[in-house]
């Protein structure tokens, strides 16, 4: 039988705006003991941190959880095991927790490591998750841009190694949401000129944030303007039509 803890509450803050938080996620956000905020170890600021300053939280309940970028498995667990141990001391305090991370929780974000890791600790352990808007999502309602119309296949996926992979899952879904492209912009900017459906993507960059970018004129992006982190490319298998066929 699990002893009595605090709450422990995921909430995905959306990819910039204040606004674009939902209201049981700022509900629980106001009502929070603590507001753990995730940033890359070494790192001064955090984005979900940035997403919510407009919103009223006082500064003492603010409380930073610093993950290290890296791809060392025993590491990041080790990491995680220590995080998920300081959150459940807090808990055994009863103290409510709200954990604030950019976009939505579930999708590529260290909130799902951290729940895995406290379940780990306490199998039976108690956790709520307010969903958050995606990037992409945000994208494409500020381009106008469909994201899956009638039967339309929708793919997800970090950016492949290769042009050959990127092209197969092109070639076999009718709408691609592309995260993770980093440095292989430039391929996969080829490769769309290539199959003849650049002007079938639109792109965007920091959202709501500093230096927002929303453009479908890839060919047009300055070199300190292509895709890094915090970048979604949206790609269209063919042009979006509507049930006449127009």
């Amino acid at each position: 039988m699990t002893e009595n803890l605090g709450e422990f509450i995921g909430v995905g803050v959306g990819p910039g705006p204040s606004g674009m938080i939902t209201v049981k996620g700022l509900n629980a956000l106001l009502k929070a003991d603590k507001v753990l905020v995730p940033r890359a170890k070494g790192a001064k600021e955090s984005v979900a941190l940035t997403c919510i300053k407009d919103i009223d939280v006082p500064k003492e309940k603010i409380e930073f959880l610093d993950y290290p970028m890296s791809n060392d498995e025993t590491v990041l667990h080790s990491i995680y095991q220590e995080i998920a141990k300081k959150i459940i001391s807090d808990l055994k305090r009863n103290l409510n927790l709200v954990y604030i991370t950019i976009g939505d929780p579930y999708v590529y974000s260290t909130y799902t490591y951290t729940v895995h890791a406290l379940k780990e600790l306490i199998p039976e352990i108690s956790i709520t998750t307010y969903p958050g808007i995606s990037s992409f999502q945000a994208i494409a309602a500020a381009m106008d841009f469909p994201l899956g119309i009638g039967k339309e296949k929708i793919l997800i996926l970090p950016c492949p190694e290769t042009a050959e992979e990127l092209k197969t899952h092109i070639e076999n879904n009718d709408n691609i949401v592309l995260m993770k492209i980093g440095d292989r912009f430039d391929w996969v900017r080829k490769l769309l000129v290539d199959m003849n459906i650049l002007a079938n993507c639109v792109l965007g960059k920091r959202i709501g944030l500093d230096n927002e970018i929303l453009t479908n004129d890839l060919m047009g992006l300055k070199v300190d303007e292509k895709p890094g982190y915090l970048s979604v490319l949206i790609i269209r298998s063919k042009p979006p039509v509507g049930r006449n066929g127009l």
